[in-house]
């Protein structure tokens, strides 16, 4: 099942689907992917304006000999097998900013430290400007921290985020951008932190009608597993009421055949 328009459905569907996507990344995480000692919670708030510093240190890294051997290497197989794929290294920037709902995956022998965020981008998030540059310094803030970001863009582009976040954030780290193709103006990123601090992106931009691809979550310099998001995505709107499923997918309400 492809991308569907949101800009069909208000705030309070795409709010349920939202939900339930994270409690679906959430579950595939703790029960399938994540090897100990990592773990995933789905937080609404991590800190305000700055992040707490706590919640957000630095980890510290982890000794090679201790890598599970379950995780993926970045350095024997590509993290993102999508066919259109753009890579781009950023610098280091000295921004922090506030958190919204998402995915934290900590490390309990490092006291819990956090990892790595899996961020599902709002409606909200790219209504104003404000609001678009919260979700843009939010995350350079946790790329500086050395914590591991992917977010998932699926909304419609809006005129404070025209060409997705992974444009404006490399503009905050005061990079040009890499091309990508206008007609496929939402995309998912995955940023993996080096262990020299230079952040490496992986784009895949996409449209409405295209599937979602699976994207690395790096729980270190070169490791990471892959997060199921067309599955999980596709769970979430079909526990939607069947008429909020039409409208998504571009029927009048009722004009479909009833299958649940």
């Amino acid at each position: 099942m492809p991308i569907h328009d949101w800009s069909r459905g208000d705030a309070g569907i795409l709010h349920d689907v939202h939900l339930g996507w994270i409690d679906g990344l959430r579950a595939v995480l703790n029960r399938e992917l994540l090897p100990d000692p990592f773990y995933a919670l789905a937080e609404p708030v991590l800190g305000g304006i700055v992040p707490d510093v706590l919640t957000l240190r630095s980890p510290s890294p982890i000794p090679e000999p201790a890598i599970v051997p379950r995780l993926l290497d970045d350095e024997a197989e590509r993290p993102v097998t999508a066919a259109t794929l753009v890579m781009q290294d950023l610098p280091s920037a000295e921004v922090y900013g506030a958190l919204a709902r998402h995915i934290v995956v900590k490390d309990s022998l490092r006291d819990d430290a956090v990892v790595a965020v899996v961020e599902i981008v709002s409606r909200a998030n790219k209504t104003s400007r404000d609001d678009r540059d919260r979700m843009v310094w939010k995350t350079v803030g946790l790329l500086r921290s050395k914590i591991h970001v992917v977010l998932v863009d699926v909304q419609p582009p809006t005129s404070p985020v025209p060409r997705g976040f992974h444009d404006l954030i490399c503009e905050a780290h005061g990079e040009v951008p890499a091309p990508l193709p206008e007609s496929h103006p939402l995309q998912t990123v995955s940023y993996q932190v080096l262990e020299d601090g230079t952040r490496r992106s992986h784009v895949v931009p996409l449209r409405m009608g295209d599937r979602l691809p699976d994207m690395p979550v790096f729980l270190t310099s070169h490791r990471y597993v892959r997060i199921p998001l067309e599955e999980t995505y596709m769970t979430a709107f079909d526990n939607l009421p069947r008429k909020f499923r039409e409208v998504l997918a571009g029927r009048p309400e009722g004009g479909g055949v009833r299958t649940s």
